[in-house]
């Protein structure tokens, strides 16, 4: 089999690769989870790991204390997902924490964890607190997917055994293509687009993964879009901001996880630099979703508010404040930032 070439798998990073394959092969029971808020990347990632390790004949638990967003649904397998409150302890079960970009935002009880035998950190946020006693953190890789199938295809490859299926591969494209934008955003890279015309090749479902996650969205979503954009607000000519309240919201019988696709309206303005989108999840609980198209760091503007997340593309939350004041809050940090 042809070893797929790229920067992520240079001889540093094949080192921290390859102590996780052994470290796997050596061991058997595993706990995989995520960071909290779950999106494709995460939700890919993970489930791609589970094959992994059912492929190996590990013992193993996924352990998630977030529910999907509705248009990832379809790839849920039924049951496999547990949370915090359905297990006492973690002894002996090595956790392998991906996509987290610090130990904080690991989505379950910071006690379980304490009852594990380790934590492997796989991530590529460039924030990233360096937790983990094995670590593979590769900010410049276009998702944790592709740090997973790196992984993956390094063991098929050493062994000479071909582990990614048809599942496998649809949970790593899923991932891949939400945290490339489809492969619009600067974090797509040759290996990326090589690793998708692979997955492809071993049947990843492309076009499940594109119908589900960017053309089912509802008559409603489209009502709210147009009342958001007709609202949106441009500040200084290089700030857009874009709001939907929790009237609003119930007003067209959405639910919070239904209006994401709405973030990049926000950036996607000519002469913007930084889109803000705001939505108040509950009264008191602000979400705020950054995106930048060029030269502006989310990640500074996000970690102000104790979020954080890409350079790109950050998040962040705001408690105990009305939207009109978490809107006041977050221009005046972001002109800071021009």
């Amino acid at each position: 089999m042809a070893k797929i070439i790229n920067r992520s798998l240079s001889d540093e990073f094949l080192v921290e690769i390859d102590k996780i394959i052994d470290y796997i092969i050596n061991n058997d029971k595993f706990v995989v989870t995520s960071h909290v808020n779950p999106d494709g990347d995460n939700i890919g990632s993970s489930l791609a790991m589970c094959g992994f390790l059912e492929a190996l004949g590990k013992d193993y638990i996924y352990l998630l204390d977030d529910a999907y967003p509705s248009s990832l649904n379809f790839l849920n397998r039924e049951g496999l997902r547990k949370t915090s409150d359905h297990l006492s302890n973690l002894e002996g079960y090595t956790v392998i924490a991906q996509d987290s970009g610090s130990y904080e935002r690991i989505c379950v009880d910071k006690d379980l964890l304490d009852t594990a035998k380790g934590i492997i950190c796989i991530d590529h946020h460039h924030t990233n607190g360096d937790y983990g006693f094995i670590k593979y953190i590769d900010t410049q890789a276009s998702s944790t997917c592709e740090l997973v199938y790196n992984i993956i295809t390094r063991y098929e490859e050493i062994n000479s055994n071909k582990l990614i299926n048809q599942d496998m591969a649809t949970y790593l494209y899923a991932g891949l293509v939400t945290d490339t934008g489809n492969f619009q955003y600067s974090n797509t890279e040759p290996s990326s687009l090589m690793m998708a015309a692979d997955l492809i090749s071993r049947g990843a479902r492309k076009q499940e993964v594109i119908e589900n996650i960017y053309q089912k969205n509802s008559p409603a979503y489209y009502r709210i879009l147009g009342e958001c954009l007709n609202k949106m607000e441009i500040v200084d000519k290089k700030i857009c901001l874009a709001i939907v309240t929790r009237h609003m919201l119930d007003k067209y019988g959405l639910n919070y996880d239904d209006i994401d696709p709405i973030t990049p309206y926000t950036r996607d303005i000519d002469g913007v630099e930084l889109g803000i989108f705001i939505k108040e999840k509950e009264v008191g609980e602000i979400k705020v979703s950054l995106r930048s198209k060029s030269y502006i760091d989310c990640t500074r503007l996000a970690e102000v508010f104790d979020g954080g997340g890409h350079i790109r593309a950050s998040g962040c939350t705001i408690r105990d404040k009305s939207v009109e004041e978490a809107r006041d809050m977050i221009v005046d940090q972001a002109r800071k930032l021009f």
